[in-house]
Formats: C-alpha cells, sequence, structure tokens
C-alpha cells in the first residue's frame, strides 16, 4: 500500500497541547499510525498562546468573525490567520486531514460563532479558523474529525478515499501514463462502487492522446475528486458484486452459484455484513486466478489491520 500524508491535530494521541493540557483518545489516528505520515499541528498552541491556556471563541462583529480570548480580551484573528497561510504554504503534498472536533480552531463543522465576547448567545455555526482555511485549499480531500470517525461507515470511506489518493499521488509523480492506466484498472470494480459510469469516463481522460501528461494527470484528479462526493448504498455493493460474479461465474458449479446467490440475499436482507460478502467473492477470486479480478483493490482498499472491530463486546461473558 502507498503510504499516505496526514494532517492530524496534535492533540488527538501525541501531545497534551489542549487548552486544558489533555491528550484526547482517537482509535484511528492510533491504528493508521504505522501506516502514515503523520503532520501534526495544534494551532492555538503554535501561535504562543500555551498549555493550559484560557478558551477562545469565534465572535461575530459587524458581520466579521473574529477569534477572540475572552478572559484577556485579545484578539489572535490575525495572528492565527498569518500561521494557517504560512503553514498551507509550507505543507507538503499531503493526501488527508483529521482534525479534533468542537474546536474554534481546528474543527471542520457545526462549530459556534457567539454574538459577542461574554455571555452571548450563539448566532450561527460554521468552521473554525484553521480548518476554514484548509477546506478552502483543499477541497474535496478526504478531511474528518476525531469523533464522526467513531463511526465505522464514515471511517470506511475516509480510509478507502485516503488510500486512492495517496495511490494517485505515488503514480503521479511517476508521470507515466501506463502505470495511472493500470492504477485506473485496478480501481474498476471500487470506483464503479461510487458511480458506475466512472469507469469509463476515466478511461476517456486517459486516452487523450493529444494531451500532456501533467494535463491528463490534473484532470483525472478533478474528476477522481467529484467521485467521492457520494457514498455507496446497499444497492450499489450489489450491483458491484454482481458485475464481479459474472467473470467467476464460468468456472463455479451450480451449487457455489446457489450459495453464492443466497449469501447476496442476505445482505440485501441485512442479515450479513458487507465485509463477509466482499471476503467470500474474494476468495472465489484466489481459487480462480484472473490477472484483471485478483488485482481488483475493492477487496482490499486498505491495510487489513485497519478493519474496524465489528463485535467489540464479542467475548463478553453475559451468563456470569
Amino acid at each position: 500500500y502507498p503510504k499516505p500524508v496526514v494532517v492530524v491535530s496534535r492533540c488527538l494521541e501525541f501531545e497534551p497541547v489542549r487548552y486544558n493540557a489533555q491528550i484526547m483518545p482517537c482509535p484511528l489516528v492510533k491504528d493508521l499510525e504505522p501506516y502514515v505520515d503523520y503532520i501534526k499541528v495544534c494551532p492555538e498552541y503554535e501561535i504562543g498562546l500555551g498549555v493550559p491556556r484560557d478558551p477562545i471563541r469565534i465572535v461575530k462583529q459587524n458581520d466579521e468573525l473574529h477569534l477572540i480570548q475572552p478572559k484577556t480580551n485579545e484578539d489572535i484573528t490575525n495572528k492565527m490567520n498569518q500561521f494557517t497561510s504560512n503553514f498551507i504554504q509550507q505543507l507538503p503534498e499531503v493526501d488527508g486531514f483529521i482534525f479534533k472536533s468542537d474546536s474554534p480552531t481546528i474543527g471542520l463543522r457545526n462549530i459556534k460563532i457567539y454574538g459577542g465576547i461574554e455571555k452571548a448567545p450563539v448566532v450561527q455555526r460554521g468552521h473554525g479558523f484553521f480548518a476554514g482555511q484548509l477546506l478552502d485549499t483543499f477541497p474535496d480531500y478526504p478531511m474528518e474529525e476525531d469523533n464522526r470517525l467513531r463511526n465505522n461507515t464514515i471511517r470506511h470511506h475516509f480510509l478507502v478515499k485516503l488510500f486512492i489518493f495517496a495511490g494517485f499521488r505515488k503514480i503521479k509523480n511517476q508521470h507515466d501514463l501506463e502505470n495511472l492506466k493500470e492504477f485506473h484498472n485496478k480501481n474498476h470494480f471500487l470506483y464503479s462502487l461510487y458511480n458506475p459510469d466512472y469507469p469509463d469516463q476515466g478511461k476517456k481522460i486517459l486516452d487523450k492522446k493529444k494531451e500532456s501528461i501533467e494535463h491528463i494527470e490534473d484532470e483525472y484528479f478533478t474528476s477522481l475528486k467529484k467521485l467521492f462526493h457520494t457514498h455507496p448504498k446497499a444497492n450499489d455493493y450489489l450491483r458491484v458484486w454482481n458485475k464481479i460474479i459474472e467473470y467467476i461465474q464460468p468456472n463455479i458449479n451450480s451449487k457455489e452459484k446457489k450459495f453464492v446467490d443466497s449469501i447476496l440475499s442476505k445482505y440485501q436482507k441485512n442479515k450479513i455484513c458487507q465485509t463477509g460478502v466482499t471476503e467470500m467473492l474474494h476468495s472465489f477470486a484466489i481459487r480462480f486466478p484472473d490477472d484483471f479480478i485478483e488485482k481488483q483493490t475493492i477487496f482490499a482498499p486498505y491495510p487489513e489491520p485497519l478493519l474496524p472491530n465489528l463485535e467489540p463486546k464479542r467475548d463478553k461473558n453475559y451468563w456470569k
């Protein structure tokens, strides 16, 4: 697997730099550590606010947003904007972001914006100061908050997108059209899961003979970012699985085909998980080697140790 470069909140599993001098747990940040290169950041700490520190908040004044520390009445808006601008300019190529939720600087969504410095109501909600500029600079990149990544569905799709982006970055830096075509082909069914038309759309971009490799790479990446605007539902999985079955069907007998159909029926009725069906189809792909099918990333879009525990209390003794 390629090694993604991920910008992460420094307080998540790493250093006690929150306003209250705590380290916050984040299972995915911990799980990812062997497989990614982290760039750690805490905007408040790095502009010199110290640890522990008095809380800050976003305040709306005359239709403008300011970052204020109520206890000291200090307006740190310009200092934060300058730090953020410098941080973005100095960033290497990155693949994704994991930020601390509810932070007025690094929170991504639903951040409280107050009508005044003290004892004022929340007048709207938005992005943190730092995170908002990252969203503007890296639209459509894998970008999530720690609390949302506790949801296994959100976690899965974040990881899928993260490792696709890292894989593309690695291929792009080679400036080799044949390698990019191979990358596209091995992601055929994974792409189809998100948009059944994308395998053909991407191929058309790669087949533009008169364009430079740099232009093709840029156009391909633009289309790739749009691909992940939607997330697959149960029927999308069934559609793609049936396409995979078309490849393996000539090699399986009638009993095996009946068994496969029964598994898909169980999934349709929500009686078996998506991972279980994918593993079953992967076993057939291994049993009947086909270069195209065997290399498909849909069977393992990211390292297996990053799969979440489906039943955290599986081994609990309920009869004690």
